[in-house]
């Protein structure tokens, strides 16, 4: 119980500089993109209102996520926490002499999964990896909502650059039809005469300033993305395929196959990965986190009955 609350605590002094830049990136492309683009040239009409509202809702939803990551523990070992032969056909042992994980550094044995983070200097629960832009660990806690900061956050990116390139070409359009154009956070029309570039000077900086950050961004967090969906498949993390499969399987106990030996034991279907991931129930798997994933101890392998694992 006292293990449940530590790992529910919030982590303020996790907000550092780097997460600052990455709140203050969100905050300007979100302006950009509404003030800069929506409301000068969609205005308050019906597609102008329904761009401000889908980017509020990505934007919002991702950055719950993103502060979810930053500030909530990833999930630790609970204390006196010993392995158990007979929860699962597969232990994780030591590469060396085949006993059980034990950490040095912490001086505690290591559940399934779990690794010893030298950024945090402790051990993580189903560790995927320690990332520097929210300068915590990414494991068993919060996966979930990194799993979703990626979704929400490609989609608001991939929005924010749609309106900025629209909103290029037909400022293209404009000046090429000799029309009015409308700029600023009152929308005020621009005479296409001469001197005119000095007017929308400053919008046109921000938004090239802003696509010039989305698209990179997009760029990335989209190839993250997919990379998270191959180990969502199969139920991996990064320290897992970077690694090969840790867990030792004693073969005679459980009359396994040679091949099977180099099957990655945690791979359950598509289906059961997900729900040992995001959750029982499929209808929620979209909806942002509330509290951090609860268990964390141990894994439900492929050759293990469904009752013997934790969900």
């Amino acid at each position: 119980m006292l293990e449940e609350r530590r790992s529910c605590e919030f982590q303020l002094w996790r907000v550092n500089f780097t997460v600052l830049t990455i709140l203050a990136v969100f905050c300007f492309l979100y302006y950009v993109s509404i003030f800069c683009v929506v409301v000068p040239w969609l205005s308050y009409s019906v597609p102008g209102i329904t761009n401000i509202w889908v980017l509020t809702l990505t934007t919002g939803l991702s950055l719950y996520c993103y502060l979810f990551c930053v500030v909530l523990d990833p999930g630790r070992p609970p204390p006196g926490y010993l392995p158990d032969p007979e929860v699962s056909s597969v232990q994780e042992v030591k590469r060396k002499d085949g006993a059980a994980r034990f950490c040095t550094k912490c001086q505690h044995f290591k559940p399934p999964r779990s690794h010893h983070c030298r950024k945090c200097q402790r051990c993580v629960l189903r560790m995927d990896h320690h990332c520097p832009w929210t300068n915590n660990c990414i494991g068993h806690g919060n996966y979930r909502a990194f799993f979703l900061f990626l979704i929400y956050v490609n989609a608001a990116l991939i929005h924010v650059v749609g309106l900025l390139a629209a909103h290029t070409l037909h400022i293209l359009q404009t000046i090429h039809l000799q029309r009015v154009l409308r700029t600023g956070l009152q929308a005020k029309p621009v005479l296409l005469a001469a001197g005119w570039i000095g007017s929308i000077w400053l919008w046109a900086v921000l938004q090239a300033l802003a696509f010039a950050i989305a698209l990179p961004l997009t760029i990335g967090l989209l190839l993250l993305f997919v990379w998270h969906v191959h180990l969502v498949a199969v139920n991996k993390t990064t320290i897992e395929y970077q690694e090969g499969v840790t867990a030792s399987i004693d073969a005679a106990a459980s009359g396994l196959g040679v091949v099977e030996l180099h099957q990655h034991p945690y791979d359950l279907g598509l289906y059961s990965n997900m729900m040992h991931i995001f959750g029982s129930n499929p209808g929620q798997w979209a909806a942002p986190p509330c509290r951090p994933t609860a268990g964390g101890t141990a894994y439900p392998t492929k050759w293990d009955m469904p009752a013997n694992g934790e969900h």
